[in-house]
């Protein structure tokens, strides 16, 4: 069952996951015998794991804002924010519903170490910056008008982050001593999760905490609701492509180094300023202005330092030994959707939750299945389970 469960998790498909267990593990089954067997696990883990967070939730606030006995506090804690999408099929032929895409969220929660410094460790913008074509990559796809299948996302799950943990000019940036993954498809139960998994691993307990993720509302929605203690930090790397898109419809030599430099010190109310003179000299995007009209592209900008100005202060987040991009949960998000994500893969929502909770628990430091199937083998009585379907 192990060995069916693992390979309807990791595999592309259900079909792909049959094959390989025929194949290596001389087991054939169908693979719609592997998806039953995979989802049932699954849900069975959703429904523990709900258990979990309904128990913590129960907690005094003293309770749930100290680190549970025996468990040591990281130097940094630090918890991330994704969306990603898939399609669903549970809903073909309801009125109203003009699209098949949904939103899933994944979180980070990660205890790390740093130092802290006197002063900003690196105060000048480094230079293979300038020229990364991720800012640009990043660029290209943030100008995407809001629509049902990219709704509450800054970006695509599809790019590829700059990391900078580890490149020279970097030693500064805190490193990672573990990671724990969730994921649903529902924003609240996401929300729960990620709260219990911090107190359950001292996140919420280290002396530096941050709350790190990109400029879609409803995930600072969460931050502003549960992690208010958590210092709030944009993504440098998307912050950066704001500034880049604008600058490349603006007749200046060396515009975007300047704004990029600018916005590294953590001066950002400069390069807020210099937009919004522009947007006075352009005037405001009409509704049906194209993604590449002047006017959209500063306005969006505009707009995204306003909303943000407050998460951007990037020089005291380097001093405090604190993470400035996302590029971890970015990374995760496309492990994650390489399983639910495809033009050609169709979900229930019982079955994604299901899926999303096993792939996460997989990626986990902590190894969760590991001891939910000791759980669950306790519970197997030798009969046939029969859900009820009212």
């Amino acid at each position: 069952m192990e060995k069916v469960v693992w390979a309807g998790t990791h595999h592309t498909s259900f079909g792909a996951a049959a094959e390989s267990l025929k194949v290596l593990a001389e087991t054939p089954l169908s693979a719609k015998q592997v998806r039953r067997m995979t989802t049932s696990v699954g849900e069975d883990r959703v429904a523990e794991r709900r258990e979990q967070v309904a128990a913590f939730k129960n907690k005094t606030l003293r309770e749930r804002t100290t680190a549970e006995p025996g468990v040591r506090p990281p130097e940094v804690g630090v918890l991330m924010l994704d969306n990603g999408t898939h399609q669903r099929r549970d809903h073909f032929g309801e009125p109203g519903k003009k699209t098949h895409w949904k939103q899933e969220t994944g979180g980070l929660a990660l205890s790390m170490t740093s130092e802290v410094h006197e002063h900003d460790p690196c105060p000048e913008f480094p230079d293979g910056l300038f020229a990364s074509d991720v800012v640009a990559e990043i660029a290209s796809l943030a100008h995407r008008r809001e629509t049902p299948e990219n709704r509450g996302d800054s970006t695509s799950e599809d790019e590829s982050p700059l990391d900078p943990q580890g490149q020279a000019g970097f030693e500064w940036t805190p490193e990672v001593v573990s990671r724990e993954v969730i994921a649903s498809t529902e924003g609240v139960d996401v929300a729960g999760h990620l709260e219990w998994v911090a107190w359950a691993h001292g996140i919420t307990a280290a002396k530096r905490q941050a709350f790190v993720a990109d400029g879609a509302s409803s995930i600072w929605a969460i931050q502003k609701r549960d992690f208010r203690r958590m210092t709030a930090i944009i993504d440098l790397m998307h912050a950066l492509s704001y500034a880049y898109r604008a600058a490349a419809v603006l007749d200046e030599e060396g515009l975007y180094r300047r704004w990029a430099r600018a916005i590294w010190q953590g001066r950002v109310g400069e390069v807020l300023a210099e937009l919004t003179t522009h947007q006075e000299r352009l005037g405001g995007p009409p509704p049906d202005a194209s993604a590449d009209d002047p006017r959209q592209r500063i306005g969006r900008a505009v707009t995204y330092d306003t909303n943000h100005q407050s998460r951007m202060n990037d020089p005291e987040y380097r001093r405090l030994g604190l993470p400035i991009t996302s590029s971890l949960m970015e990374s995760t998000i496309k492990q994650l959707s390489r399983r639910v994500k495809g033009t050609e893969k169709f979900w229930n929502k019982p079955t994604t939750d299901a899926i999303l909770q096993l792939c996460a628990d997989s990626l986990s430091d902590s190894e969760p299945l590991r001891e939910f199937w000791n759980r669950w083998q306790q519970k197997i009585t030798g009969t046939n389970r029969y859900r009820i379907c009212a």
